[in-house]
């Protein structure tokens, strides 16, 4: 009789589940930050949308928030967004290196 013990499994099938959690949190992070991305350019546009009606509507208002948009996409706070990305990573590796490695 075999003797009841941890299932032994080979070094490949630890990497392929590894992958998995890999590829399933990348899907993740990347649903997130298409939602969240969608989010943030609907308050932007109700924000610039808001600023026009306050300004006295002068010009065409489709024009100015189109502007508006142009001027969010090159700031820096889009670019904020892709930590989506960065801070999972960074806790991932820390988690990974303090049961690890202390």
């Amino acid at each position: 009789m075999r003797r009841a013990g941890p299932i032994r499994r080979g070094r490949w099938s630890a990497m392929l589940g590894f992958l998995r959690f890999l590829v399933i949190g990348f899907v993740l992070m990347t649903v997130l930050y298409g939602l969240l991305t969608v989010y943030v350019r609907s308050l932007t546009r109700e924000r610039l949308e808001e600023e026009w009606e306050k300004e006295g509507s002068i010009g065409e208002r489709d024009a100015y928030v189109e502007e508006g948009i142009k001027d969010y996409e090159r700031s820096f706070r889009p670019k904020l967004l892709l930590l989506v990305y960065i801070l999972p990573l960074i806790a991932f590796c820390a988690i990974f290196y303090v049961t690890n490695f202390m």
